[in-house]
């Protein structure tokens, strides 16, 4: 593995025609990441696929152990059963690995980074080559919560969230399109990833045979969420919700304070490089909106009818963007800090 700040990196992205992959790459050409080779990988029905990095032409190569031979850092975004089969070599040869695919929920071990409100990070050292990058959800909702303790004590947190197509990948998106336009044509979608009709349509648990169970994810998002959070703020209550859209997460949040804060010293406080505070005379954020963006947007502030010291918002980011970006900054964070 090259030493910190000394000369290019050698990097590989396994699942890079992934739209988690794509993202990734472009994270990495416009952060200017110091690059001497860049090695994508795929499935086998990708292979072949030509790209282009920083002006160059790459193919995707097949995914097996030689391909890491000589690799410093690998970024696996593809499924996570190929993170659990082709991670584990970071240690014996060397490279690290920055899992945004939550392949290892139950290991305890492995860092989880989490780039902070203020934009610097903090020093991590992988745990045998390999470091967390948290579901998106998970970033969005701990930047929030952080910066609100910054000032004020939350005595309770509950959060909806609502998961777009995009986090099942390609194949979700594309489900999701087409089930949209078999509607309109009188016909049965495909129901393959789902197993449910999700076009103009709201889930709160998907098909007996769906490629991933939103309680699972909900379990990763919970425990993600435990590691980050418990000792700095309360951990919140949350529901995670499968939504018809194809792209950026939502979030009703509310929140009780321990006194009655006024909501514009909420809305000042919340505002930050990695926060975007819409005013609350102003139309809140939308999923379309934040697509594209680097911060989550925050809106639609207002106090709850019952408790003087809770109070509701809304909030939206783009999940693929956030996940790149924090994967990247992970990236950064070991090797050129």
């Amino acid at each position: 593995m090259t030493q910190p700040n000394s000369t290019k990196l050698k990097v590989a992205i396994v699942g890079a025609s992934t739209l988690k992959g794509k993202e990734v790459q472009t994270v990495l050409n416009e952060r200017k990441f110091p690059i001497s080779k860049m090695v994508l990988m795929d499935s086998d029905e990708d292979l072949g696929r030509l790209s282009e990095f920083d002006g160059e032409p790459v193919f995707s190569l097949a995914i097996q152990e030689s391909s890491f031979a000589f690799i410093d850092l690998v970024f696996f975004a593809g499924d996570p059963s190929t993170t659990q089969t082709y991670a584990p070599l970071a240690r014996q040869n060397n490279f690290v690995s920055i899992d945004l695919t939550h392949a290892f929920p139950k290991d305890r071990q492995i860092p989880i980074y989490l780039e902070d409100q203020m934009g610097t990070g903090f020093p991590i050292q992988p745990h045998q080559g390999v470091v967390c990058s948290p579901h998106p959800a998970v970033i969005s909702i701990a930047v929030l919560l952080k910066r609100l303790c910054l000032r004020h004590e939350i005595r309770n947190c509950v959060i909806s969230i609502f998961e777009p197509a995009s986090e099942r990948g390609n194949t979700g998106v594309e489900e999701l399109e087409q089930q949209t336009l078999n509607i309109f044509s009188f016909q049965k979608g495909p129901q393959a990833v789902f197993d449910r009709q999700l076009a103009f349509n709201l889930l709160s648990r998907l098909g007996d045979e769906a490629s991933e169970k939103l309680i699972d994810v909900e379990e990763i998002i919970s425990s993600q969420l435990k590691t980050l959070l418990e000792g700095t703020c309360p951990l919140p209550a949350v529901t995670l919700l499968q939504a018809p859209i194809f792209h950026s997460h939502s979030f009703s949040i509310f929140v009780e304070m321990d006194q009655a804060v006024k909501v514009a010293e909420v809305e000042g406080l919340l505002g930050s490089d990695h926060l975007t505070v819409i005013q609350t005379a102003d139309e809140p954020p939308s999923p379309v909106q934040v697509s594209g963006t680097d911060t989550v947007q925050v809106g639609g502030m207002k106090r709850d009818f019952l408790n003087p010291k809770g109070f509701w918002f809304w909030a939206v980011s783009d999940n693929l963007r956030l996940s790149a970006l924090n994967a990247v900054a992970a990236a950064e964070s070991i090797f050129l800090r």
